[in-house]
């Protein structure tokens, strides 16, 4: 008989390479032995999984899975009876007998590939399940100047010869109204209007398309692109900007929420598995979803208008409710909301984000859709994997099944709760909880879900050496098949005398980014502050439990080498703009924590510490420094990635070179390297990331600086120190080393 993997010594786990195998980072991977000791963790146990990572070692079979009784999945940790031809579940102990294909092949030396020890992730593809094709259905907004216009034309029609040509297209633009094109009408341009500020029916708007009769009219309006491609590029070459006139002081009138609801009513009709692409250049003015008034003098709600629930914060309780209902329709019927929004203003994001977050969508915002960051980004959101599909998944579920030691307390991200209860799901209810299944929608290479995890009330009593883990995540692959990922992990217990045996398995980058995560979920209902102290009790609690200390002195502290960056994490995570909202807007401060909430493990630590690189002459190569105001020295390149944007900065003797002319001049080849130096590692990360970042070229003294020194550690104050090489720098923060004597202060002073 095979014994379960989880009765044979387990070396102690790399991070990395378990993400690279099974696309999974813990906060803990050596679970806690008890309740207590899960109590005195104060981290919670997070789980951050990648559903659709791209995996070197993925396993990819054509055939069906099978199931035990309990709904988990045959995988290499299940113990197998060879003589008896049966299987024992690992999550409910179940026994279950191998159908006939199985019993008759099956040996310990002729093992089926789930069953193989590098198979705990694998990918089934499922036979007889081809889907309708995709539908990708464009909304545009026509309130926005017109090379911005061009510009949306110019990467629709791009992108047009990328989608595969079985796709169905649709086309709906909107001003004061919105109208939707009739793409199948060939001898002309030919559209339906309907009245921007009224809030339609869906029972009239597929009235008003002639629907509700005559459903295969909805062919008119979304067409194969193979079909439509002539008609649908000339209705894009002719499209003009509204043409109702702006009166002096107000802003444009614009109807963003009705053109959501019309699409989304449209596309809902016709398919499963859609997309809307939805391309907004200001805030609603007019009719469902408004989120500020017309005149000028009204500005859009701030955080501060919240607070005092000021006049113009009227519209803001009805627009998340419409919002939100658009929002739920969109995931009965698996369509995926994309937004990209390219304004100087505030356009309502705080109050539509449900729409693209709950939907598996994503939010792209920037300043001009004329701009390569809109143009590359919009690209790369078609991208193709090695075998020519679009590197999407759509309509996907995660199902969740955990051994007996453990329960599962919610998902945190781009999910949304199923209400699947039973005796897996914990007592205690965290973000998307009370369930083991949630609607993920549209997935993409990054896609990222924090799972959280309590233990058993029973598992004081019982001796397991192992927890395991299943994922198992049902989507819709671009080839129009469906596909089924399982991924099984195991962690093993921890000595519950032997404090080292948990700090070993601590994943500092990890437990930063479910710190994160639950923090922004706590800042929806919980004023920043509030989220801070609890961030700063929590970190406090780390440090005074897990370093080791004389009581009340501070000359004797250590700190586990496995701990040791967690408290800097922290540091910069509680000076971004995912807690604290100072200095930022509504919108502002959601897209940040949108795309946090939905990014991997590196990714996110990139958002919340941003990478600092030095380039010098006597070593060009790119070397990573401190993020610190020290590191901005005259004669250096610093390149900083902050992953929305990319800052190259060179300092004063550098910059002086350059305009003295010694760039261009061949004896000095080495100042030309230096400059020339950075050019390769930014084009890797705009080549690499979406939504693609914004290049930011500056100098020692140069006005977009600040974009640099916003985000050092401020060391000291240059002010008040004169041999800091970096320019004047005045801030309140604290700097990194003030911080740690501070909490080190406080940890030695604890009582545990």
């Amino acid at each position: 008989m095979q014994q379960p993997q989880g009765q044979q010594p387990i070396q102690p786990i790399d991070f990395y390479q378990e993400e690279y195998k099974d696309a999974v980072r813990m906060s803990w991977n050596t679970l806690p032995a008890t309740k207590l000791q899960s109590t005195r963790a104060i981290v919670p146990m997070g789980c951050l999984y990648t559903p659709m990572k791209d995996l070197e070692s993925l396993v990819l079979v054509q055939y069906s899975p099978l199931y035990c009784k309990c709904g988990a999945i045959l995988n290499p940790y299940n113990q197998i009876d060879f003589r008896n031809k049966q299987w024992t579940c690992v999550f409910c102990s179940c026994k279950n007998m191998f159908p006939k294909h199985y019993a008759d092949h099956i040996t310990e030396t002729q093992l089926p590939a789930e069953l193989k020890k590098t198979s705990t992730t694998m990918e089934y593809i499922l036979a007889n399940q081809q889907a309708a094709p995709t539908t990708f259905l464009y909304i545009i907004d026509t309130c926005i100047p017109q090379e911005d216009l061009q510009a949306i034309r110019d990467s629709i029609q791009q992108s047009l010869s990328i989608i595969p040509p079985d796709s169905q297209v649709g086309l709906i633009t909107f001003g004061r109204n919105v109208f939707v094109h009739e793409l199948g009408f060939q001898e002309c341009p030919k559209c339906y209007s309907f009245k921007g500020s009224k809030d339609y029916t869906t029972q009239q708007i597929l009235e008003m398309l002639q629907v509700s009769t005559k459903p295969e009219i909805l062919k008119r309006f979304l067409v194969p692109l193979s079909e439509c491609e002539f008609s649908f590029n000339s209705i894009l070459d002719d499209l003009q900007c509204d043409p109702w006139p702006t009166l002096p002081g107000e802003r444009e009138v614009r109807a963003n929420g009705s053109a959501l609801k019309i699409g989304s009513t449209l596309v809902e009709s016709a398919t499963q598995f859609s997309k809307i692409l939805f391309f907004v250049g200001g805030p609603c003015t007019t009719g469902p979803g408004q989120v500020v008034g017309l005149k000028l003098e009204e500005t859009i709600r701030s955080y501060l208008d919240m607070q005092k629930e000021n006049p113009n914060t009227q519209y803001l309780q009805k627009a998340k409710k419409f919002y939100n209902e658009i929002a739920q329709r969109a995931i009965k019927a698996s369509l995926t909301v994309d937004i990209f929004a390219f304004t100087l203003d505030q356009f309502g994001l705080l109050e539509m984000k449900q729409i693209a977050e709950k939907t598996g969508g994503v939010v792209v915002m920037q300043e001009k859709f004329d701009s390569d960051v809109f143009k590359e980004t919009y690209k790369k959101l078609f991208d193709k994997d090695a075998s020519g599909f679009l590197k999407m998944g759509f309509g996907s579920k995660i199902d969740l099944f955990v051994s007996k030691d453990i329960k599962v307390q919610g998902g945190v991200g781009p999910c949304i709760s199923l209400k699947k209860a039973g005796p897996m799901v914990s007592e205690v209810s965290l973000g998307e909880g009370g369930t083991t299944s949630w609607y993920t929608g549209g997935l993409d290479r990054n896609s990222t879900i924090l799972f959280l995890f309590d233990l058993s009330s029973t598992k004081d009593t019982s001796f397991s050496q192992c927890a395991y883990i299943q994922f198992v995540t049902m989507y819709r692959h671009s080839s129009r098949l469906q596909r089924l990922r399982v991924t099984t992990i195991q962690r093993r217990f921890a000595d519950h005398n032997n404090i080292m045996d948990m700090i070993r398995g601590f994943d500092q980058e990890a437990a930063c980014v479910t710190m994160a995560r639950v923090g922004i979920l706590k800042a929806e209902s919980e004023e920043s502050i509030e989220v801070l102290k609890w961030l700063d009790r929590s970190l406090i609690r780390v440090v005074a439990r897990f370093g080791s200390y004389r009581k009340d002195d501070v000359s004797s502290f250590r700190f586990p080498q496995e701990m040791m960056m967690y408290p800097q994490f922290m540091y910069h995570l509680r000076r971004s703009h995912f807690i604290t909202t100072f200095g930022a807007s509504p919108d502002e401060t959601t897209f940040y924590r949108a795309s946090l909430s939905r990014e991997s493990v590196q990714n996110a630590l990139v958002m919340i510490q941003p990478a600092l690189l030095q380039y010098t002459i006597d070593d060009p190569a790119a070397n990573a420094v401190n993020l610190d105001i020290q590191s901005m020295k005259p004669d250096v390149v610093l390149l900083l990635d902050t992953y929305f944007n990319v800052v190259v900065w060179n300092g004063e003797n550098v910059q002086k070179w350059i305009e003295e002319g010694y760039y261009d001049n061949p004896e000095y080849e080495y100042v030309k390297e230096l400059i020339d130096a950075p050019n390769s590692d930014v084009q890797y990360i705009l080549e690499d990331r979406f939504p693609v970042p914004k290049l930011i070229k500056t100098y020692f003294g140069h006005g977009q600086e600040r974009y640099l020194k916003s985000r050092v550690n401020p060391s000291v104050n240059t002010v008040q120190n004169e041999n800091v090489e970096s320019g004047n720098y005045i801030t309140d923060d604290a700097s990194l080393k003030v911080f740690t004597d501070h909490l080190i202060r406080l940890a030695v002073q604890t009582v545990q």
